[in-house]
C-alpha cells in the first residue's frame, strides 16, 4: 500500500479543519502588510493614471530634461537607467537611515553594538569592531545598540534612537534640495530620485505601521502608551546586548522575563516572552515552557505576522517533539511554508532540523500529501521534491552560527538543536 492510499479521508478532512482555524487566526496578522500594498498600488496606479494623461506633454519634456542623450527610439534606455538610480539612492538611504539611529542614540546616551545594511555586518566584540555577513529577512538594515539603564522613577530616552533614521533621511533630502535646481539634467535626476527614495523611507518608518514587524514609528508609539512597553524596549536592546557578549538566557534571572507576563501582548512584550520561552527549554523546564507558549497562543490575533510566525514554528517544534497525530504537525507546516523557503536564518533552521529529524520518510511524505490536498481530496501525484536531510540542515546551522552577530543567540540554537538530536537518539535506543 502507497503512502497516498494510507491517508484517510477522515485525516485530510480534519487537517483542513484544522489548516482552516490556523489562517483565519493568522488573517488578523496580516492586516498591516495589506494594508500597506493597497497603499502602495493606489499609489502607482495614480502615477500611472496621470502619466497615460500627461504621456504626450511628459514625452516632450523627457526630451528637453533627458538626464543624457539618446538617438531616437533609444528613449527606452532612461528606464534602466531611472531603476539603476533607485537601487543606488536605496543602498544610500539605508546607510543614512542605520546612520540616523547610530547619530541620535549616541546623542541619547546609547552605546554603540552592531551595524548592518543589507548583509554587510559590523559587530563591536571585546572592544574591537569585526566584520560579519547576515541577511535578516524583511529588513534592509539595522543599527543595535546598547541602552542606557533603566531608571523606574525616570522617562526613558526611546523618542529619538527609534526615530532618529526616518529623521536622518529628511534631512538628507533636505540638504541636497537645491542641487536639483542647478542647470544639470543629470543631476536634477539623481537628486529627484534620491529625494523620492528618501521620503518613501521618511514615511514607511515615521508614520506608524507593522508590515510583517513594528516599524520605528509603532515602537514609538507602544513606548508612549505604557511605561510597560518603554520597560520591555529596552529590554529587548540590554538582552541582544548580553547575548552578544556570549551570555546564555539560562544564566539570567527569571524576573528579567516577567515584562509582558500578566497584561496584553504587543510587539515589544511578546519578544520578551518569546525569550522567556526559549530560557525554559535551554532549561528543560518543559511545562513551564508549554505554559509559557499557550499563553502567547491565545493572543495571536493581536500581534504582527513576524511574531505570529514566530509562536507557530514553536508551536510545531513542540508538536514534533510530542510525536503529535500528523494531521496537527501538516497544519502548521502548511502555514509555515513561505518562511521556512527564506531558508538560512538560525531561528528557521532550527525547527526546519527537527522537522526533517524527527518524522521518518514515510510521515513527511503523508505531510506533504495532506498539505496539498483540496477539497477533501488528494492530489494525483506530488510533485519532485528536492532531497534534504537533517544532517545538511545541521551542517547549515552550523554556518550560520559562526556567521551570527549575537554570539548567545548562536549558541542557544545551536544547544536546542543538539539537545533535539541527542533526545532523537536515545528514543530510537
Amino acid at each position: 500500500m502507497s503512502v497516498r492510499e494510507k491517508i484517510s479521508t477522515v485525516s485530510i478532512a480534519v487537517y483542513e479543519e484544522s489548516v482552516k482555524q490556523k489562517r483565519t487566526q493568522r488573517k488578523k496578522g496580516s492586516k498591516g502588510m495589506l494594508i500597506f500594498l493597497v497603499v502602495c498600488m493606489l499609489f502607482g496606479g495614480l502615477i500611472g493614471f496621470f502619466g497615460a494623461m500627461y504621456m504626450d506633454k511628459a514625452a516632450l519634456d523627457l526630451k528637453r530634461f533627458a538626464p543624457f542623450p539618446v538617438k531616437d527610439g533609444l528613449e527606452i534606455l532612461y528606464v534602466p537607467a531611472v531603476f539603476l538610480f533607485f537601487l543606488v539612492t536605496m543602498v544610500l538611504h539605508t546607510i543614512i537611515h542605520e546612520g540616523g539611529h547610530l547619530i541620535f542614540g549616541l546623542l541619547t546616551g546609547y552605546g554603540f553594538l552592531s551595524f548592518r545594511v543589507f548583509s554587510f555586518t559590523i559587530v563591536k566584540k571585546d572592544g574591537k569592531l569585526i566584520r560579519k555577513k547576515l541577511k535578516v529577512p524583511g529588513t534592509m538594515g539595522q543599527c543595535l545598540m546598547t541602552p542606557p539603564e533603566w531608571k523606574e522613577d525616570g522617562r526613558y530616552p526611546y523618542i529619538w534612537y527609534n526615530l532618529g533614521g526616518g529623521v536622518m533621511n529628511l534631512i538628507s533630502c533636505l540638504l541636497v534640495l537645491p542641487l536639483f535646481f542647478l542647470n544639470c539634467p543629470l543631476l536634477a535626476w539623481a537628486v529627484g530620485i534620491f529625494i523620492f527614495t528618501g521620503l518613501v523611507f521618511v514615511c514607511s518608518n515615521l508614520i506608524p505601521m507593522t508590515i510583517g514587524i513594528p516599524n520605528d514609528g509603532k515602537n514609538c508609539l507602544l513606548c508612549r502608551k505604557a511605561k510597560e512597553n518603554q520597560k520591555a524596549f529596552y529590554l529587548q536592546l540590554k538582552l541582544n546586548a548580553m547575548l552578544s557578549s556570549g551570555t546564555r538566557l539560562e544564566e539570567l534571572p527569571e524576573e528579567m522575563f516577567d515584562v509582558g507576563k500578566h497584561g496584553r501582548l504587543n510587539a515589544l512584550t511578546c519578544y520578551m516572552r518569546l525569550q522567556a520561552f526559549y530560557r525554559h527549554l535551554q532549561k528543560k523546564e518543559e511545562d513551564k515552557a508549554e505554559e509559557c507558549l499557550a499563553s502567547m497562543e491565545q493572543e495571536m490575533e493581536e500581534l504582527p505576522m513576524g511574531f505570529m510566525n514566530s509562536i507557530d514554528m514553536e508551536r510545531l517544534y513542540l508538536l514534533l517533539q510530542e510525536k503529535a497525530p500528523i494531521e496537527q504537525i501538516a497544519a502548521h507546516y502548511a502555514v509555515l511554508q513561505p518562511v521556512f523557503a527564506q531558508g538560512k536564518d538560525i531561528s528557521v533552521l532550527r525547527v526546519k532540523y527537527a522537522y526533517y529529524l524527527l518524522l521518518n520518510d514515510e510521515e513527511r511524505e503523508m505531510t506533504e500529501w495532506l498539505v496539498r490536498s483540496k477539497n477533501k481530496k488528494l492530489p494525483k501525484k506530488l510533485p519532485k521534491r528536492k532531497q534534504v536531510s537533517a544532517e545538511k540542515i545541521f551542517e547549515d546551522m552550523k554556518k550560520a552560527a559562526e556567521k551570527h552577530p549575537v554570539a548567545g543567540e548562536a549558541e542557544l540554537f545551536m544547544s536546542l538543536a543538539t539537545a533535539c538530536k541527542e533526545n532523537a537518539t536515545e528514543a530510537v535506543i
